[in-house]
Parts: structure tokens; sequence; C-alpha cells
């Protein structure tokens, strides 16, 4: 069997880590902002990095031409290993105080995508690359994917290539940052599913001297009493993981409502997400939110399409790719990693749906960086990233399916 790197884990030249900043800041110049949706540029940047390296097959795939995922891959074998993520982006919002579309600045790179997740997705592309070039084991097949649509949903990505001839039924490292705060905090071998609903609710809208009299209700009010009964109720806002420990959240992300000072507001609305733990069903958790909302007189609408539902998805502790992922964090960090659940949704939960389980979370960068202005990603970050990549591949190939 072909030796993959050197017995000792290596730390990645001058060269390597020029590449990956190189890499970064080109992805980032490549606007793929979801919505409105479009990852023909980006792809394109990355299939010309890949261009040239001998042994790929590149796949550009996809439901429509520009909602484009591009999968590459090298070797042969029924032992495969994906490294994924994805090249949309939230759309750039705020006030900038550098350059969105990416520049660096001492040790920092600046731009949307470079912490969520163009940064990941350059440091999987490098560590692909040197894998590649330097010769897989025998009988084993890597896979590159950088795929469309995670931002909303994942319906036009993910769940649309599933069955793509060239993209094996194999365990995936999904790129989302490994910490919230900072860098490297867990490895995340779970993560949050999410569904999202709008509360409706009608009120009587008269002279506001007259709220609180027999028949004259506000509607803010009656949305009020249908969060703070959904607040008290749910059981998913109670539950506790018996191994991660972190709970659901229901957060309110936007309300309107009312006409403004002497009237009763006479309609309403609330939109909310609800973030839960593995070990809930669509079906379970929506039906006994539409029980809590009927009681109270609040229509509830879920949102359409991949924002409906986002499940949570998990990995066994023991799983092979836990383990050898492990094993590749105390190579390059010298400790064992903290295993933890990413509090957001990730594209592992679709892996997961088609057979393919899933790492939510082993990438560059910090969650809290990401969907505001001046996210920025530290080049020490990418070029660990590297590093961490690299020994995951030599470590998972090393380990017996």
């Amino acid at each position: 069997m072909a030796c993959l790197f050197a017995e000792e884990q290596r730390p990645v030249s001058a060269a390597v880590v020029a590449d990956v900043v190189d890499l970064t800041l080109r992805l980032v110049a490549a606007p793929s902002p979801n919505p409105p949706g479009d990852e023909r540029a980006a792809a394109t940047v990355l299939i010309e990095y890949l261009t040239g390296t001998g042994g790929l097959e590149i796949n550009e795939v996809g439901p429509r031409p520009e909602r484009v995922s591009v999968i590459a891959s090298a070797g042969t074998g029924v032992r495969a290993l994906i490294l994924a993520g994805h090249l949309d982006t939230h759309p750039v919002v705020g006030n900038w105080q550098h350059k969105a579309d990416g520049e660096q600045v001492g040790d920092r790179l600046y731009g949307r995508g470079t912490t969520d997740i163009k940064g990941g997705v350059a440091a999987m592309a490098v560590a692909f690359r040197m894998a590649v070039e330097e010769g897989l084991p025998t009988g084993t097949r890597l896979v590159l994917l950088a795929n469309a649509d995670e931002e909303t949903g994942g319906a036009e990505g993910v769940a649309a290539i599933a069955n793509h001839p060239a993209l094996p039924i194999a365990p995936v490292v999904v790129a989302e940052p490994s910490g919230v705060f900072e860098p490297w905090e867990a490895l995340y071998v779970a993560a949050r599913g999410t569904t999202r609903f709008v509360l409706r609710a009608d009120g009587t809208p008269t002279h506001s001297s007259l709220a609180g009299r027999e028949g004259v209700e506000s509607a803010i009010e009656r949305i009020d009493r249908a969060l703070e009964r959904l607040r008290s109720g749910l059981h998913e806002l109670r539950r506790v993981h018996p191994v991660y420990g972190l709970a659901g959240r229901m957060t309110v992300v936007r309300v309107v409502g009312g006409e403004g000072y002497g009237v009763v507001p006479g309609s309403a609305e609330a939109e909310v997400e609800l973030r839960v733990m593995p070990g809930i069903t669509q079906a379970d958790l929506e039906r006994e939110i539409r029980s809590i909302t009927d009681e109270i007189g609040v229509e509830c609408a879920f949102a359409e399409g991949g924002l409906r539902w986002m499940a949570p998805s998990d990995l066994p502790i023991d799983h092979n790719l836990v383990m050898a992922a492990s094993t590749a964090w105390r190579d390059v960090f010298g400790s064992d990693p903290a295993l933890a659940c990413f509090p957001g949704g990730t594209d592992a939960r679709l892996f997961s749906a088609s057979g393919r389980p899933a790492l939510g979370g082993v990438g560059p960068g910090a969650l809290v960086r990401a969907h505001h202005p001046d996210e920025y990603v530290e080049i020490i970050e990418l070029e660990t990233a590297v590093e961490l990549y690299a020994a995951i591949i030599r470590r998972f190939f090393e380990e017996e399916i």
C-alpha cells in the first residue's frame, strides 16, 4: 500500500500556505450570494485550481446551470472519503470597513465567505490536491465536493446531487467552522436542526382606549401568548441531549404588526426559528407546535422548501470517521478534541439522509464571525486546516473499516 504522507505529520510548507491564501481570496472574489443563488463563478475558480492535477475526474453537476456543484475524485475502490464544503455564501449586508470581495490585512483575510466557508473549501482543496499528488493508498478513493445551496436549505445543493454516480456512498467531513467564538473549540460530530415558521394573529382594530374590554383583543398580545406558551410547553425546549447537553432554542427573528398610537393592533405576525437537538422528528415537532398554536387561536404557517425542516444530525462517537478525525486532531494539536454538537444546521443532515455518515463541522474560522460585516479568517487557521484535513485523510485510510 502506498504511503500517503511521511510517518510523522509534517507542517505544511510556505508554498502550501501561499496556495491556500491565494485560493481563499480568489473564491471570495467570485461572488456567490444565496439568495439569489449562483455558484458558477466560484466553481470556475475551484476547477481552475484543480485542473492539471493528475488522475482527477472532475464533474460539474446541479439541477440548473447556475446552481452548480463540483465533484472532483481520485483513486478507485470501495474505501472512500468525501471532503465537502459549500460554495454559496450569505449575502453581503451592513457597513463593511474592509472589502467584502476579499482583502488581506496583516495575518487576516477579510471578505464574505472567509469563515463561512470558502476558507474551509480552499483548505480542503489544497489538502485534497496534496493527497492526490503524493499518492493515495491502493484501493481507496478520495472525493472533494464543493456544493451549491447550503444557506437556503440545500434543495438545489446536496439534496439535488445525492444520487449522482460521481458521489460515492461514503463518510463525509463537512468544512463548517470548528468553533463558535474561537477556532478549533471542538470536533463537531453532531449538529442541531432547525424548523422555521410564522405565527399570524388577528385582533380588533379599534380605539386603543378600549383595549382590554370584552370583545376587544390585541393581535400582538395574542402573538405574545402563543410565544410564551411555546416557550413553556414545547418538550424540545426542556430536553437536554444525553451526550452533548445542549438544549433546543427558540428565537423570534422578526415581528410586525399594528398601526401605531391610538389603535388596537388588528393584525400581527412573528417569524420564528426553532433549533433542535438530535433525537426528534419533523412530524412530532410540528404536531406539538400546531397543538399549542391551535389552543391559543393563532395561525401557524411553516416555511416553504428546505427552510421548513433542517434535520439534526449526529454520528456515533465510536464511528471510524470520528476515531480517525480524533486521532488526526491529536496529531495536529497534541491533545484530544472535545466532541460537541454544532449549534447551527449543516449539510451533514443531507449527507446523513442519503446514507453518508457525516461530521457536522471541521474547519477554520468561528461561527460568530459569519453573516455580518468584516467576516474574516486568520491565515494560521487556514494553515492548520490544511494540516488537519491531510491528517484526517491519512488516519482514515489507515483505519480498518
